[in-house]
């Protein structure tokens, strides 16, 4: 049986073209399944994890470290926050003398904004300042205003040291950086420049918040015009000097009245003495008649 079998394919012969297209099936396929270094097939994955690596590291870094909020806090010291999306601090400056002394007493960079403006009023360099004329004054300046200024509202900063929070806009952020201000002090000063075109940035600086105000507060009472009305009418109702005028025409007219009766009763005398010269006449009328 098997020699049958064996002889049966022994019948059976390739031709050429059959044998060609078998010799190139087989070198094709040998090829493809031929394996590749290991070293060359990681590359293409290397690069991508590196890839995604500095971008994961890019992202973290902008998310952290660009700024989209700015707080002030004035009171002489004046000293400026930066604020990245997570609300913490990412860069302190002290904006004048005081205020680069008092960050050398506290570490902020990286601190949540309450935490970090809670600190800053509640350490031992800044006591100095908080006196009843402190008027401590944070302003800030943020798409997301109405979040940071209520969670200030609830802090200590308002509460026990009845600081007053204030809105900026943004573009006020690089004109107050441009003249060395703050923001708090840079919104005053446009506030006084309404009033005082020749005051400068440079005045301003070197004030303290209280004589900010101070000085505020006395343009505007001299240029409200309802204190000019109320003026007015003081003036119009008791012109200076008409009380004593008053008081002096009053007397002038009662002494004038006594003068009066004075000469009523004078003319009575008169009167009286006329009538007594009548009767003297009429006595030396009879003594005369008596005598003829």
């Amino acid at each position: 049986m098997h020699d049958k079998i064996q002889e049966a394919f022994g019948q059976i012969h390739a031709t050429d073209q059959m044998k060609h297209a078998v010799s190139d099936y087989l070198a094709q396929n040998t090829y493809n399944t031929e394996k590749k270094p290991a070293s060359f097939q990681l590359r293409p994955l290397l690069a991508v994890c590196a890839l995604l690596l500095i971008c994961f590291k890019f992202g973290s870094w902008y998310l952290w470290e660009t700024p989209i909020s700015y707080v002030s806090v004035d009171v002489n010291p004046s000293i400026e926050l930066a604020l990245n999306r997570m609300n913490h601090v990412t860069k302190a400056n002290g904006l004048n003398k005081e205020g680069q002394i008092l960050l050398n007493h506290v570490s902020l960079k990286g601190k949540n904004y309450l935490n970090a403006v809670e600190l800053l009023v509640r350490c031992d360099a800044m006591q100095p300042y908080l006196t009843d004329n402190a008027d401590l004054t944070i302003t800030v300046a943020s798409s997301n205003a109405d979040q940071l200024i209520s969670g200030l509202k609830e802090s200590v900063v308002t509460e026990q040291y009845q600081g007053m929070c204030r809105r900026a806009n943004m573009d006020a952020v690089e004109s107050a950086h441009k003249c060395g201000m703050s923001l708090g002090k840079y919104q005053l000063y446009q506030t006084l420049s309404e009033y005082d075109t020749n005051i400068t940035p440079e005045e301003c600086h070197h004030m303290s918040m209280y004589q900010l105000h101070e000085l505020l507060l006395d343009y505007e009472t001299a240029t409200d015009p309802s204190n000019n009305d109320e003026n007015s009418a003081d003036a119009a109702t008791n012109p200076p000097g008409n009380d004593e005028h008053s008081k002096d025409t009053d007397t002038e007219h009662s002494f004038n009245n006594d003068n009066s009766k004075d000469t009523d009763t004078n003319h009575s005398i008169t009167n009286e003495n006329s009538y007594e010269v009548e009767e003297d006449c009429g006595h030396h009328g009879d003594h005369c008649h008596k005598n003829h």
